[in-house]
């Protein structure tokens, strides 16, 4: 192994698009956060509809 080429300015481009690329690869994998609490609001977690769960036809 060498020494990394400091003074090359390709090795500063090939780094940003590498780190940028693992940004993108990381942000999809982890979850996001809600900056809203509000119940009331369109995209609160709270909000969103859900199934109700059935056993042998009867709800649970």
């Amino acid at each position: 192994m060498g020494n990394l080429p400091l003074g090359d300015w390709q090795f500063y481009v090939v780094t940003g698009a590498a780190l940028g690329a693992i940004w993108l690869i990381l942000r999809t994998l982890l979850p996001r956060q809600s900056n809203s609490g509000c119940p009331n609001c369109a995209q609160s977690p709270a909000r969103r509809r859900t199934t109700g769960l059935t056993v042998e036809g009867k709800r649970v």
